[in-house]
């Protein structure tokens, strides 16, 4: 049986960032704020952390518990954005990036974890870009990305400072369809846990096919 992956989005029980679970802040409060920041590679201004995820930039408060858009503190953060930032806060380690880029399923235990309802949401991407993979880097630079060498079209994008994501895009032709594959870091998984870089991988693409589907607009 094909998997079959959720779409965290239409999960109305877990939408906006004030859904995220009282656990995930008692991990970052128990942090040291300072050292949390330098793990991370964000910056910390004495009240909240100032972080880019996917070319937007979010202020995570602690204190207030509170996930927004730095500029635009009326834009609502959806649940998976804001669970990515405050995981990724609470767990990162000072550790460089391996510079080896692996698929999910590659990291340990990405195998057994990113099927069924986990599965990785490429259908969207070769929805969005099969047809025209030329579309891709169009997109990518959009939220922050720039194209890279490989598949038909592929894209290097900066989802976090220290879990960059690639996703390469192959065309159908009339033998095979369209097909696409998400890259990260080898080291994604000492920094998040393999459910938050589901959720990461959620928030990439919807990013991209939401760029995509309005002609890659600003």
């Amino acid at each position: 049986m094909a998997d079959a992956p959720l779409n965290p989005e239409e999960n109305r029980r877990y939408a906006k960032a004030e859904d995220l679970h009282p656990a995930h802040w008692e991990r970052l409060s128990a942090r040291d704020p300072v050292e949390a920041a330098r793990a991370a590679g964000v910056r910390w201004d004495g009240g909240a952390f100032l972080l880019s995820i996917l070319g937007r930039q979010l202020e995570v408060v602690p204190a207030k518990r509170l996930v927004r858009f730095a500029g635009e503190p009326d834009r609502p953060v959806g649940y998976q954005r804001a669970l990515v930032a405050v995981a990724y806060l609470a767990g990162a380690l000072e550790a460089p990036m391996r510079g080896e880029w692996v698929r999910f399923r590659d990291l340990p235990g990405g195998d057994a974890f990113f099927r069924g309802p986990h599965a990785l949401p490429t259908p969207r991407l070769e929805s969005a870009f099969g047809v025209d993979p030329a579309r891709l880097p169009v997109a990518a630079r959009g939220v922050g990305g720039r194209p890279v060498a490989g598949a038909d079209a592929a894209a290097e994008l900066p989802a976090l400072p220290r879990v960059p994501v690639r996703v390469l895009v192959w065309a159908g032709t009339d033998e095979f369809p369209p097909s696409a594959t998400l890259l990260t870091d080898a080291r994604a998984h000492l920094h998040l846990a393999l459910d938050v870089l589901w959720a990461l991988a959620n928030v990439t693409v919807a990013d991209l096919t939401r760029r995509a589907g309005r002609g890659c607009a600003p």
